[in-house]
């Protein structure tokens, strides 16, 4: 609100130094004043919409707990990945968020899934991060060779610390991930690229499952 007022002492502010501007130059008339106030109002009636819309788009593109980019958002970016021919999805999920959530609530759950997030968001210098829903969290990255994305997600994943930390649990609360790459040689869909990536993360956390909880 207080952006809009000051939009509109702006604006009243031009108007009166294009008055006087006529003025000083002799062609001052009411119809040009007239048709200058007009489209200054036009120009504050645009800008006070996009100052408007621009917090209620945030809201539709962005997860509301963890201020990543949501699946509505991923949904527009799809026809634009589509036609890429080369990129990587890496998918990830959270390892026992439904033990914490049934043992500490939901709360507990929303903090972990934040810092999850918190993590993630490394990848922001690389790609889109997205939350597609639940404990799930894809980052889509274009022109980067497979070797070296691979060196970079090992070399980030062994820094990481669990989520549950500020919890005495007996199990770790962690990311798994799996990567998939869409080559030129290959013509599957974004959809086929996401879920062989899944595929892969779930092994891993098949993996993870079956080595023994921290003491």
């Amino acid at each position: 609100m207080k952006r809009l007022v000051i939009l509109q002492i702006i604006g009243c502010l031009l108007f009166i130094v294009f008055v006087g501007v006529l003025c000083l130059l002799g062609i001052f008339s009411p119809l040009t004043a007239i048709i200058a106030y007009i489209i200054l109002g036009l120009g504050n009636i645009v800008n006070a919409r996009n100052m408007l819309m621009k917090p209620i788009e945030h809201l539709s593109t962005h997860d509301k707990l963890t201020g990543v980019y949501n699946r509505i958002k991923l949904e527009s970016k799809i026809p634009e990945y589509e036609r890429l021919s080369d990129y990587a999805i890496i998918f990830f999920d959270v390892n026992n968020l439904k033990k914490a959530n049934d043992i500490h609530g939901h709360h507990a759950g929303d903090k972990i899934l934040t810092a999850a997030a918190d993590q993630l968001r490394f990848w922001h210098k690389y790609g889109y991060l997205y939350r597609i829903g639940g404990d799930e969290f894809i980052v889509v990255i274009t022109n980067m060779p497979e070797t070296r994305l691979d060196s970079i997600v090992h070399e980030w994943y062994s820094t990481l610390t669990p989520l549950n930390t500020e919890y005495n649990d007996d199990f770790v609360c962690s990311l798994s991930y799996g990567i998939e790459y869409k080559t030129v040689s290959s013509s599957a869909s974004f959809k086929t690229v996401m879920e062989n990536a899944d595929a892969k993360m779930y092994e891993m956390k098949k993996e993870i499952k079956g080595t023994p909880s921290k003491s």
